[in-house]
């Protein structure tokens, strides 16, 4: 058997990270516990190993995994006022600098327009930011927001006990 991606395994109740070791130079990791919102079920991430992996191989394997779906989550993952915001890095720039400017001038930059996102048939989604106070709560939780999203990506991989799972393949 080789090294395959991560894919999904359905059915979980609960996480159960391990490694197992299959036969000779196989391996399958077991990591992770989540659901999504079209399916019940839970599931597991698993990824087939053609050798014993070492814990710096499980770390980058796992940080691999999880940081595009904390990006993905960020990217297209927030909503303001109920309007969908896409928070690309050149977006969280811009946002964050005319923010920086118009309380530098008491507002005197404002207002100021931002497309925001796009709802679900594609059709641009635009907001004027004329107060401080509005801006304000959109910067505060567009923030929050995305140190919601580092953080839990950070407790997922660290959650994981790789030392353990190394030493209990055995």
């Amino acid at each position: 058997m080789q090294t395959t991606e991560f894919f999904k395994v359905y059915g979980a109740q609960e996480r159960q990270d391990q490694l197992i070791k299959l036969a000779d130079n196989n391996y399958l990791l077991i990591v992770g516990f989540g659901h999504d919102e079209e399916c019940e079920n839970a599931y597991h991430w698993r990824k087939y190993y053609d050798h014993k992996p070492t814990e710096i191989e499980l770390r980058a394997d796992v940080a691999a995994l999880v940081n595009p779906i904390v990006d993905a989550r960020i990217l297209s993952g927030f909503r303001w006022n109920d309007k969908p915001v896409w928070l690309s890095t050149e977006n969280q720039f811009n946002f964050k600098a005319a923010y920086d400017l118009a309380i530098q001038t008491q507002g005197a930059n404002l207002p100021i327009k931002f497309k925001l996102g796009e709802d679900e048939t594609g059709t641009p989604i635009y907001h004027s930011f004329t107060k401080i106070e509005s801006f304000t709560d959109f910067i505060l939780k567009t923030f929050a927001y995305i140190n919601a999203a580092l953080k839990e990506g950070w407790t997922e991989k660290d959650s994981v006990q790789y030392a353990a799972l190394i030493a209990d393949a055995e």
